[in-house]
């Protein structure tokens, strides 16, 4: 089934910047982000995990549970983020995070309807609060069978585009979008390039 991600509402961020344009993920690929991006490793996360404040009111209707869930995947650095310097502002940080999955995504038309039906209900049921999607379907990502998602954001106006995209039989690479309505179509079209610059 469609496995959730990390979704980071707003961010402040001290860190020494590493800048693109091509980047060596430790999760396994290279890809290529803008230069306006601000890279933040897997191993600064783990360096620094009180970066992010769990205990802000904006994830108090997340579930405990999850909310542990997602502790535990910034804190050891099992995730990594790209933060767009050109539209992020002071109260919302444009972002993209990326991790590591065990799963398979829907392998036919009947698995992928099922799925598509489910997530609204499974990822409202994890943030606590309504979810809609507005696109599911199967795409094809450099040779790789891939998932992509469209749907609300936690905060308020916003939005995720997510790719789930099937590194090896059981490995996913998860990487999401997560950006303010207002520049929906500007991160979107920047997304896709980046997305297609994946290169396991």
């Amino acid at each position: 089934m469609i496995r959730n991600v990390l979704i980071i509402l707003s961010i402040v961020i001290v860190i020494t910047p590493v800048y693109g344009k091509e980047y060596q993920s430790s999760f396994g690929f290279t890809i290529d982000i803008p230069e306006h991006s601000l890279v933040l490793p897997r191993q600064e996360l783990k360096e620094n995990p009180d970066l992010f404040d769990f205990d802000k009111k904006d994830w108090g209707k997340i579930d405990k549970k999850n909310l542990k869930d997602l502790t535990n995947k910034v804190t050891p650095g099992d995730v990594e983020f790209y933060f767009n310097q050109k539209t992020s502002d002071g109260i919302f940080a444009d972002n993209i995070n990326a991790m590591k999955g065990i799963g398979k995504i829907p392998e036919n038309n009947t698995q992928l309807l099922e799925a598509c039906q489910s997530a609204p209900k499974e990822f409202s049921s994890y943030f606590g609060k309504k979810m809609q999607f507005y696109q599911c379907k199967l795409v094809n990502i450099n040779n790789l069978k891939s998932l992509f998602l469209e749907y609300d954001g936690i905060g308020e106006g916003t939005r995720n585009i997510q790719y789930i995209i099937q590194k090896s039989p059981g490995v996913q690479i998860i990487i999401t979008a997560t950006c303010k309505n207002s520049v929906l179509e500007t991160i979107r079209k920047e997304f896709t390039e980046i997305v297609l610059s994946i290169r396991m």
